[in-house]
């Protein structure tokens, strides 16, 4: 694949991650608050929210494939960017209640970044198996 298509469809998975997890917390929302209400200003801000979110992990995933960098900078690039980008838009998007306290605001940040790190953990799990399994089948045919 090309760079530009790399770039693409890390951008794209990164958005539908984004954008299936929005709407597993707003289903949630939606359960505990009985409903939901949002001006049309409100929703398009929360779908851009959601947009650069994606866009915040998606693109620095890219850095996966440079193979000169150490795996521990790979992951601080790519999650460092894309925590850093998350915090910054749900402030703007107001996902984070900061008139509700310190507290409030600290555990909504920190639970953010820790479905980020699972949602991480996931698919490093994933492609350390398939690693594996091409490790497997290389050593089968050397035999």
């Amino acid at each position: 694949m090309s760079l530009k298509e790399n770039i693409l469809v890390s951008s794209l998975i990164g958005i539908g991650i984004a954008a299936v997890l929005s709407w597993a917390s707003l289903l949630l929302l939606a359960k505990g608050a009985g409903s939901l209400t949002m001006t049309v200003a409100e929703y398009t801000q929360m779908l851009a929210g959601i947009i650069l979110v994606g866009l915040g992990f998606g693109l620095p995933s890219i850095v996966y494939q440079n193979d000169k960098l150490a795996p521990a900078y790979q992951v601080l690039i790519h999650m460092g960017t894309g925590c850093l980008v998350m915090t910054l838009v749900s402030f703007w998007t107001g996902w984070i209640p900061v008139k509700a306290g310190f507290w409030p605001a600290f555990l909504t940040i920190a639970g953010e970044i820790a479905v980020a790190f699972i949602v991480w953990l996931i698919f490093y799990q994933q492609e350390k198996k398939l690693t594996r399994k091409m490790n497997d089948r290389i050593k089968q045919l050397k035999k």
